[in-house]
């Protein structure tokens, strides 16, 4: 009989730490999260964190909460050694963000970590330090009283980990995202951020949640916002909700906390939706800051290794209350008080901004009468007056204000005898040859019924039009030849904290696309121009969805990547609405233009352009 030997080992303590790293310390926002909830937990009234490239080459956090003495900063960096729990019992009863006892060993295995810290001053402070998870040094030092935890070289044992981070810019990203999280969830906490020496975050403590987001997100957001408040036997929730004249085209502006916790949880997010159920159309969403407080046992904190979900013991209670309450104020008006009530909105600039009507591209061929090179619409022809400009959107959380300008324009070659009219459109003419699709109506849903003879079509303005100006767009970005609308004043946009590293990473692609921004002080850039096609109220909601596709939430897009998403952008929002009225003339140019095109059936962004229907299949049909 042969020895076989044995497969089934004892993993070493480091090794071991190194896995459970895997699973708490994610990128380098894991251990900001980490450090930042430990902060907290320990009562700090001000967190200051510093990182560098990201916090691939440090991370520091400091606070003044309560702090260690020697013995518990000895036992803090050991597994499952932790504070805030001593038996079965108080896993059901959690009021801390931390809990496992397993955060700062793993974060210490991957990394050269040091730990200063004093509970009392008297005695002085602890000096603790480990690299890649063994004690390096255990010792007294000066230090106040609090604690300040700094982690180099992350990841620096574990170079598979390692090569899986993102671009500095990104990483960045996360942990402004979850700096920006816990400054909600706790506005009466200061919070300070700098990167490579540059401030990036400043809020002061003893804030209310309104001061708060109106910091982060600028007061045009805050004004769009309603206070809401309700406390009953299972609950008590108060915070911030959107206007239900105000929706979003995203859920990107919606933070839920949960007894102090950042949190997702299915129950709530749908008790807000059904609160706005008959306020909101599809594709809408509601911007919110929801604060809930409810008894600890009543919630179940240990079903994510990062505690970011939660699960109610009684899910169906809190959907009904939150559906029910939510709904009776936003349909009553019963908030305590409306943001910005008193703020004067500003003026528009007094000469002409933007070109009224269809924005149809200059440099896509239609056929022309005679010799004229010119297309003019007929005033006589025009719809009421706004009613060719593109649907208004909400703004997000992005805020412009328009100072008093005029814009400036390349000359239309208007008749010498009369100005020319608003809503002008220059177009290059079509090679001979008659066109097969002629418009017949507009029909009560906006859609277009066109007839060719083989039959008819119905077509989606928007998404007709939508294609018209991506193919027009894409080549001139490659040809640097945006046609631009300047400003000799500029339009001013304020950005959130969290948003300016990733406009900055982007900002050649912007520029290449007619959008020109300078920086103007923090936060804030100068928008100098636009292109030409793109209404002025659309380039807010064009950034946000600029932005969220650049990876806002973790996404890493190529360079290609970028300027893809940025023409659909602007196509999607430059469109006309397949609400708006098109006079027949309008309807016209975009047929004769499609066919230019090749008549395609989908548009660049995906959605169907038309529906036809041959006139042999139809009478097949009749005839049956």
């Amino acid at each position: 009989m042969t020895e076989t030997s044995n497969n089934v080992r004892i993993l070493d303590e480091a090794l071991i730490n190194k896995i459970a790293a895997g699973e708490v310390v994610e990128r380098p926002a894991s251990v900001v999260k980490e450090l930042v909830e430990n902060a907290i937990d320990a009562g700090a009234k001000q967190v200051l964190v510093t990182v560098k490239n990201g916090g691939k080459d440090l991370i520091s956090v400091v606070d003044n909460g309560s702090g260690m003495t020697e013995e518990d900063a000895r036992l803090a960096v050991e597994r499952h050694a932790t504070s805030k729990i001593r038996n079965e019992d108080d896993l059901f009863r959690i009021r801390t963000l931390g809990f496992r006892g397993e955060a700062l060993a793993a974060i210490a295995a991957v990394s050269h970590f040091e730990l200063l810290t004093c509970a009392d001053e008297a005695s002085g402070g602890i000096r603790l330090a480990l690299q890649g998870g063994y004690l390096d040094h255990l010792g007294r030092t000066g230090f106040p009283q609090g604690t300040k935890i700094t982690i180099e070289r992350l990841f620096y044992n574990t170079p598979a980990r390692l090569k899986f981070l993102k671009a500095t810019a990104t990483e960045l990203h996360h942990i402004q995202s979850w700096i920006t999280q816990q400054a909600l969830s706790h506005p009466e906490i200061q919070f300070r951020l700098t990167h490579n020496q540059q401030l990036l975050l400043h809020l002061p403590g003893n804030q209310t949640l309104e001061a708060r987001v109106q910091q982060l997100f600028g007061e045009e957001f805050r004004d769009t916002l309603l206070e809401v408040e309700h406390e009953e036997a299972y609950l008590r929730y108060d915070g911030l909700l959107s206007m239900t004249s105000k929706p979003h085209t995203s859920r990107r502006w919606q933070y839920l906390f949960v007894n102090g916790r950042v949190v997702k949880c299915p129950a709530v997010a749908h008790g807000v939706y059904d609160g706005y159920r008959t306020f909101l159309a599809k594709g809408q969403h509601p911007a919110f800051f929801l604060r809930l407080e409810v008894d600890p046992t009543e919630i179940d904190v240990n079903v994510h290794p990062a505690k970011t979900e939660i699960r109610f013991r009684n899910s169906q209670i809190v959907h009904a209350i939150l559906a029910d309450q939510l709904a009776k104020t936003l349909k009553e008006g019963a908030s305590r008080r409306f943001f910005g009530r008193g703020h004067e909105e500003l003026q528009r600039p007094s000469g002409p901004v933007e070109q009224a009507g269809l924005p149809l591209p200059d440099d896509l061929p239609i056929a022309q009468p005679d010799t004229a090179a010119e297309l003019r619409i007929d005033p006589r022809e025009r719809p009421p007056k706004g009613a060719l400009q593109t649907q208004k959107t909400t703004p997000p959380p992005t805020t412009i204000q328009q100072l008093p300008a005029t814009s400036k324009m390349a000359p239309e070659a208007p008749e010498p005898q009369s100005p020319a009219p608003e809503n002008l459109v220059v177009l290059d003419p079509l090679p001979d040859g008659p066109s097969l699709w002629h418009p017949l109506a507009q029909l009560a849903s906006g859609w277009l019924l066109a007839e060719s003879s083989s039959g008819f079509a119905v077509l989606s303005s928007h998404a007709l039009h939508a294609h018209l100006l991506h193919e027009t767009y894409r080549e001139a970005f490659y040809k640097n030849s945006v046609p631009l609308r300047e400003f000799e004043v500029p339009l001013l946009l304020e950005l959130p904290p969290q948003e300016t590293v990733l406009l900055e990473q982007n900002q050649a692609a912007l520029k290449q696309g007619g959008i020109g921004l300078e920086s103007f002080g923090p936060r804030t850039y100068a928008v100098r121009s636009l292109p030409r096609w793109l209404p002025e109220a659309a380039f807010r909601p064009l950034l946000d969805d600029w932005m969220r596709c650049l990876g806002l939430f973790g996404k890493r897009a190529r360079r290609e990547e970028t300027h893809h998403d940025l023409w659909k952008v602007l196509a999607k929002h430059a469109a006309v609405p397949d609400s708006q009225s098109l006079s027949q003339h309008e309807q016209t140019v975009l047929l004769v233009q499609w066919e230019f095109l090749g008549r395609p059936v989908r548009s660049a962004l995906g959605t169907r352009i038309l529906l036809e229907f041959p006139f042999e299949e139809l009478s097949r049909r009749m005839n049956n």
